[in-house]
């Protein structure tokens, strides 16, 4: 947050940069946990500039005097100014204008390559710190929307009555949704459960002896199935139905690579499975207007509290870290 003695905005900066703009609350040191989960080699230059790649760098925070020559709202009061070389594509097909976010920002070109990797950076911490991103040159607003898919990333697979087991207490009614055989390759070889599984079970240690015994023979059941080399689905899914139409579902599947944000992580090493809670509204064409009405941000909040419940009742079950739809570490 910028004290009494910071440099404030200037024009030229406010013209020439993509601007990561903020409010009062959020701290430098936020601004420099996003960038480093998303740039593990990123570094400060300086007190004031972080250097994210050789090529690009976060300069700030700059305060924001007068938020409404830049079009944001009163509650922005702080800038950090993005120098990234221009890499532009041809301009945005009429077919694809006006849904907003950063292809409608950058009618004329949008970003390419190195730059749209640091715009969309910008645009995700933008969405993570309740801000807005206002972009070079046509100096359009873009304020993302709250996310509300999760991910919980843990070293356990559960089995489908045990994953339906640990989510019931926040999504009551939540059912498997496994592909039918008839969707497979009818050539091809069920794939294998993952070859192994820590024991004990991380996370279980708040659970009552009940619970516990019983996550724990699940996961001792899954350990026979994989040494009797018994087919197995590699991934499956559940869905919860709201009373306002709308979904959330659970897709469990072994991650391909370790996510960058776990990378230093000891447990994730030996592999990481990947629980994925989204939200799939019951109009999804309602949340591409601006502004949102007022029953449509009151879905989206029930849904967050939801996903939220879901993802903390399988940390207290299997352990491990949560992250959001931008790849951001988050605690639930």
């Amino acid at each position: 947050m910028p004290d009494g003695g910071a440099r404030v905005l200037d024009a030229g900066v406010a013209r020439s940069k993509h601007l990561l703009l903020l409010g009062a609350d959020v701290t430098d040191d936020e601004v420099e946990a996003l960038v480093l989960s998303r740039f593990p080699e990123a570094g400060r230059v300086n007190a004031n500039v972080l250097a994210l790649t050789p090529q690009a760098a976060v300069e700030g925070p700059w305060a924001v005097p007068d938020p409404a020559a830049l079009g944001a709202g009163p509650e922005i009061t702080q800038a950090y100014a993005i120098t990234v070389p221009a890499q532009r594509g041809d301009p945005v097909p009429e077919g694809l204008r006006g849904l907003g976010g950063i292809l409608d920002a950058f009618a004329d070109g949008p970003p390419e390559g190195h730059e749209l990797a640091i715009v969309e950076f910008a645009h995700a911490a933008a969405r993570r710190l309740g801000g807005a991103l206002r972009v070079a040159g046509t100096c359009a607003l873009i304020t993302p929307e709250p996310g509300v898919d999760l991910a919980v990333h843990s070293e356990v697979w559960l089995h489908p009555d045990a994953l339906v087991h640990v989510l019931t207490p926040a999504l009551p009614g939540v059912a498997l949704h496994l592909a039918p055989a008839s969707d497979a390759d009818p050539g091809a070889r069920p794939a294998a459960a993952p070859a192994s599984r820590p024991t004990p079970v991380a996370g279980t240690e708040d659970l009552d002896e009940g619970e516990r015994a019983w996550i724990h023979a699940e996961a001792d059941a899954f350990d026979a199935h994989a040494l009797a080399a018994e087919p197995a689905t590699e991934a499956y899914g559940a869905v919860y139905a709201l009373p306002d139409g709308a979904t959330i579902a659970v897709e469990v599947e072994a991650e391909v690579s370790v996510p960058l944000v776990l990378e230093g992580l000891d447990w994730a090493r030996s592999g990481v499975i990947r629980y994925d809670l989204r939200w799939f509204p019951a109009d999804p064409e309602a949340y591409r207007c601006a502004p949102l009405d007022a029953a449509t941000v009151a879905a989206r909040e029930r849904a967050t509290v939801l996903v939220e419940g879901a993802a903390r009742a399988l940390l207290d079950a299997i352990g491990g870290e949560t992250t959001d739809d931008d790849g951001f570490l988050v605690d639930p």
